[in-house]
This record gives C-alpha cells, structure tokens and sequence, in this order.
C-alpha cells in the first residue's frame, strides 16, 4: 500500500475529532474503509460493509466490511471498534460470537491486529506509514 494513502488516512482520521469532538467507532471508522477499499481496488477486490454471514452455529453476524472478487467469493474481514473500546476484549467477544478468524483485520485507529487461519498473525501500531514501514 502506497504511504501516500497511509499519511491521507492519518490525516483524515483526525477530522472527526477536530470538527466534531468524537472519536466514536462511526465518526471513524469511514476513513479507515476508504483505505481498505483502496488496498482491496489495487487487487480486484472489493470492500462490502455489513454483508451477513451465518455462522456455523446457525447465527447471523455482520463484519463491518467483506473483501470479495467479481465472483462474491469472500477472501477477508474487516472489523473496526473505536479507541474506547478494549481491542482485545472485543476480538474475545467477536470470537464467542462466532465470527471468521480465517482472514480477518481487527482495527481501533490505534492498532491493527491480523487473524489468518484462527490465529493472530500481525499487530502493529497504526502510526504514520513512515515509521510502520509500507505495507505490501
């Protein structure tokens, strides 16, 4: 991923703040989308936000977002939760709940926590693109 889209996110995810004093989880959680779907675009996939998926246990859950080809074959999931929340009580929660851990991105604009195969694979700092290296 280009550090150009890297600084434009870090430089829009502080609008919410400034303009409105609120760092919530939907006063944010658009701008990381849009960085996302910028990654996902350069490999013909597409993010979809709230797609349902049943899961094994009958339950219908919504990620916040699904990344999936001209097919509709899922390849990822994105969840976003806001700088208040606890991101590992929250991934404990999404996991009780039934959600995928194949391929999923955890986010709260502070962290950014990779699950590949049910099992935590990256967790890095979501600092500005120069210091966290570029992303492939």
């Amino acid at each position: 991923m280009s550090l150009y889209a890297i600084h434009q996110y870090h430089i829009e995810i502080e609008k919410p703040t400034h303009y409105g004093a609120t760092n919530n989880e939907m006063s944010v959680r658009n701008t990381f989308c849009r960085l996302l779907d910028y990654y996902a675009y350069s490999r013909d996939l597409k993010l979809v936000p709230e797609v349902s998926i049943k899961t094994k246990a009958g339950k219908i859950i919504r990620p916040d977002g699904t990344l999936k080809d001209m097919l509709r074959l899922d390849h990822g999931y994105w969840e976003s939760k806001d700088r208040k929340d606890d991101i590992n009580d929250e991934i404990r929660k999404k996991l009780n709940k039934g959600y995928p851990f194949e391929n999923t991105l955890f986010e709260d604009s502070i962290t950014a926590i990779l699950f590949q195969n049910n099992t935590e694979v990256l967790r890095v700092p979501m600092s500005d693109g120069e210091e966290s290296g570029q992303i492939e």
